[in-house]
């Protein structure tokens, strides 16, 4: 059975199944195939292969501009190498390639390849999600704990879409313990490292209903 006969490839395909999650059994040579084929973004972990869930529009908009706001803290800083969420993360440990919605690596970025190539890479200085009611399980359960175990990473940004909220995860001088700050004004900032990144950039043209 082929590659295309095995799994949903078009974004019609994908959007049948239903706006959640959809998980298949399948190899990393699989998902490595899968990636240059399917019009939509796929997770791997451990010989699961997961079309991920349709991004909301607001989703969408606070990932762009985060990108802008990471592009304008982080201008003339050649060490500094920024990516969206087409280039895939390996964790080595739980065998697991995700997307995250940003990330930025410090200096020569260090690559696994799954198959011929075809890389991810495995030294991220930051990692950044956009929270969503399908995700929030799997980042905060999933992820977070797995994420922080990756030795080049210093940050970790998990970023709300329904309210103004961003949550900062930063390594301490005991690489061993993080600690975590809560932003939940738009005139509020954040540094990563010294470089200053704002909410009201972040959350640029976005309207929140309010609760109630």
């Amino acid at each position: 059975m082929t590659i295309t006969e095995k799994y949903p490839i078009t974004l019609k395909e994908r959007l049948e199944l239903g706006p959640e999650e959809q998980i298949f059994e399948g190899s990393l040579e699989e998902f490595a195939a899968l990636v240059e084929a399917c019009e939509y973004p796929l997770e791997y972990e451990q010989g699961k292969i997961i079309a991920m869930s349709i991004a909301s529009d607001i989703h969408e908009r606070i990932v762009a501009n985060l990108l802008g706001a990471l592009f304008l803290a982080l201008k003339g800083q050649k060490e500094y190498i920024r990516y969206g969420s087409n280039r895939h993360i390996y964790l080595p440990e739980f065998q697991c390639a995700y997307s995250p919605d940003a990330s930025v690596v410090k200096g020569e970025p260090e690559v696994f390849e799954y198959a011929l190539g075809k890389t991810a890479n495995v030294n991220p200085w930051l990692l950044v999600e956009v929270l969503s009611e399908s995700t929030r399980q799997k980042d905060f359960g999933t992820k977070l704990p797995r994420y922080k175990k990756m030795e080049s990473l210093q940050y970790i940004l998990f970023i709300e879409q329904d309210a103004p909220l961003v949550t900062l995860y930063h390594r301490m001088e005991d690489p061993s313990r993080w600690a975590s700050l809560d932003y939940n004004r738009l005139e509020q900032s954040f540094e990563l490292a010294g470089h200053s990144v704002s909410l009201a950039d972040i959350y640029e043209n976005i309207q929140f209903v309010p609760a109630g």
